[in-house]
């Protein structure tokens, strides 16, 4: 049987040697080619099932396992909204931004000559003392503000993963199992913060670069094909019974979340392009881009700034802020003359004057 290609090809020939097609050669050509397309759709049919077989054995995999989940028993509030509002007209936002946090790493002190040091141990440690952390600065506010909300951006790289041969060497565990204690580590986190606030709502982005499951990054369905998204789904699935706990996920590269009235696009920062630490005129070039692409789209998709993790050290700039990383220096940092301490960021948003009190927390 011709191809539609070698028909069209055939075809042609007729036309440029000016002869003519005879009606029984156009009939048999075109249903040639009709027997062709019908193969094709058949092929693309069969390809579009196969997916949407694996696509639902997955939904039900995670059904499955979010029946196995035990949930975490909601802990009596602690806090309680004052009947009256304090000082300020209306109430403020506390967000805490949580990224980097590469469960499973291992870092020798030696080998970084003592500039850090990271285990499996130590991020936990890490992870908890950032939340009392936060818990004393919003004590500390709630002196002049009202602050009954918590909403907890989580932007990547939960897991240290295997995307390299030295990850699947020197990682204390495998990644399946990194992404488990990732996520007991973050409920663990929330459910510590949940009794001191009326509502905390968790906004989480799955698609990073550490977790992913293919050699190379993807961009379909990249948010999917992630151990992140197996973090988040877990880390949710032990939360539901805390009624004040709201857990969004994201299997997506970005999006944009409300916060008192400002509106973040939020990702890990692993698609920007660049080198020698913070690629400025990337990340400039990209949140550029995406203004422009809302510049006429609905109000609900555009921005007032950017937040981003990836580069393992804290920035604060007019259009985009970066979280450091749980991890710290880690031996390719010290390889390359970097060094950051360990750090996360959190700050206070006004309905009417923005964000304020923006703090690095060293770890």
């Amino acid at each position: 049987m011709t191809s539609t290609k070698e028909n069209s090809s055939r075809f042609s020939q007729h036309r440029k040697h000016g002869k003519a097609v005879s009606e029984v050669e156009l009939r048999l050509l075109v249903d040639e080619e009709v027997t062709d397309l019908k193969g094709s759709i058949k092929d693309k049919e069969r390809i579009i099932a196969e997916y949407r077989k694996e696509h639902g054995s997955l939904q039900s995999l995670f059904r499955s396992l979010g029946e196995c989940i035990a949930q975490i028993k909601a802990p009596p509030p602690v806090y309680l909204p004052p009947k009256k509002q304090k000082t300020v007209e209306n109430p403020v936002v506390a967000v805490m931004q949580i990224n980097d946090g590469h469960m499973g790493q291992m870092t020798m002190a030696r080998e970084v000559e003592g500039f850090g040091e990271y285990s499996p141990e130590l991020c936990r440690l890490r992870q908890l003392n950032y939340a009392r952390k936060v818990l004393e600065w919003v004590d500390l506010h709630r002196n002049s503000y009202t602050i009954n909300e918590l909403v907890v951006p989580v932007l990547g790289d939960m897991i240290s993963g295997d995307i390299h041969e030295e990850l699947r060497v020197t990682n204390a565990f495998p990644s399946p199992v990194q992404a488990c204690e990732a996520a007991v580590l973050l409920s663990d986190q929330i459910a510590m913060l949940s009794p001191f606030f009326e509502k905390v709502r968790v906004e989480f982005i799955t698609e990073d670069n550490h977790a992913r499951l293919t050699k190379k990054p993807q961009a379909a369905e990249a948010g999917l094909n992630s151990l992140n998204y197996v973090v988040g789904f877990i880390a949710k699935q032990r939360l539901m019974a805390l009624p004040n706990v709201e857990f969004n996920i994201y299997p997506q590269y970005e999006a944009v979340i409300e916060v008192s009235g400002r509106r973040y696009l939020i990702c890990h920062g692993h698609g920007v392009m660049g080198w020698a630490g913070f690629p400025y005129y990337g990340i400039e070039r990209k949140v550029a881009r995406e203004a422009l692409k809302r510049l006429n789209a609905p109000d609900m998709t555009r921005f007032h700034k950017v937040l981003l993790g990836h580069w393992h050290a804290p920035l604060a700039h007019p259009w985009y802020w970066i979280g450091g990383s749980v991890s710290g220096t880690d031996a390719l940092d010290h390889k390359q003359g970097r060094h950051s301490p360990p750090s996360q960021a959190a700050w206070m948003v006004h309905v009417r004057h923005g964000e304020f009190d923006r703090t690095d927390f060293w770890l």
